[in-house]
């Protein structure tokens, strides 16, 4: 792991050098977090093409909407609101709506809440952003830690968060970006360092699942899936532990479902399996 002031000054945009950026999320179009990053981009002299959901579409993963229509209504020059998933966004946009000016970069964000550990399966804006990135092209997966801020505490957030997914674009050059992964960055409210971290089996949330009010109808009950509580840190090498020691955290993430390696495994039990 290797640690950095956050106060870290890149020059950038010294000599003209400037992206088409694709800005998709999982809060929707009009949320403050894809706002200040789109403003933010864009006062540094970025292209900037945002398509997002036309609403709120939190932990959607990487579903998709097979076999049914998805409206897409352009809201202004360069901002497209999609009846869909964050998913459905990236892959609409890089298909269809940037087919003839594909971006140099994809970022996903900034979320409403962080997307740490296991919580990466359940989120829309690590989705969409590995849509892109099996679409071939460079994503970035961004949330900021927004639990009980008030208005100007989540602008300052989201702009330190803005700042930091630039430079890491600016930068990119100067690094071997992994095929088939997204880079998932995360950001806590009072950041003090920058940390590479292990994306891995733990959670930052306490899962909980609520019986709600029961159900006037018979053989129906109401359940409510979610977790407020959070876990003290354990292993300083992941991101959910890191995360709570305000650290910015930067984490690959393999894209791409595929076979553990555990195969010959399954020799055990394929001769006794009968067609």
């Amino acid at each position: 792991m290797i640690k950095s002031p956050i106060n870290i000054v890149v020059q950038i945009n010294k000599v003209g050098f400037t992206m088409h950026l694709l800005l998709c999320n999982d809060d929707g179009y009009k949320a403050k977090g894809i706002q200040v990053l789109a403003n933010y981009l864009s006062s540094l002299g970025h292209k900037i093409t945002v398509v997002a959901p036309n609403g709120e579409r939190s932990a959607q993963s990487h579903a998709m909407t097979f076999y049914q229509p998805v409206c897409v209504t352009q809201v202004s020059e360069n901002i497209y609101a999609v009846d869909g998933s964050p998913a459905d966004c990236a892959a609409i946009a890089l298909s269809h709506i940037l087919k003839t000016d594909p971006p140099d970069f994809v970022v996903s964000g900034i979320n409403h809440g962080l997307n740490v550990g296991i919580d990466v399966n359940y989120s829309g804006t690590v989705g969409a952003a590995t849509e892109a990135a099996l679409m071939g092209f460079r994503a970035i997966a961004v949330s900021a830690d927004t639990d009980s801020l008030q208005p100007d505490s989540l602008e300052s957030l989201f702009t330190q968060a803005s700042h930091i997914v630039e430079q890491v674009i600016s930068n990119s050059s100067s690094m071997d970006w992994p095929n088939l992964e997204i880079l998932n960055i995360n950001v806590p409210q009072k950041a003090k360092n920058i940390a590479f971290a292990e994306c891995g089996g733990e959670s930052l949330y306490v899962p909980h699942i609520e019986e709600l009010i029961p159900s006037q109808k018979k053989n129906t009950k109401i359940y409510l899936i979610g977790g407020l509580a959070r876990f003290e840190p354990q292993d300083m090498s992941q991101d959910v532990s890191l995360i709570t020691t305000n650290h910015v955290t930067l984490s690959f993430v393999r894209t791409k479902q595929s076979s553990s390696g555990r195969n010959k495994n399954l020799e055990k039990i394929i001769g006794s399996i009968k067609l």
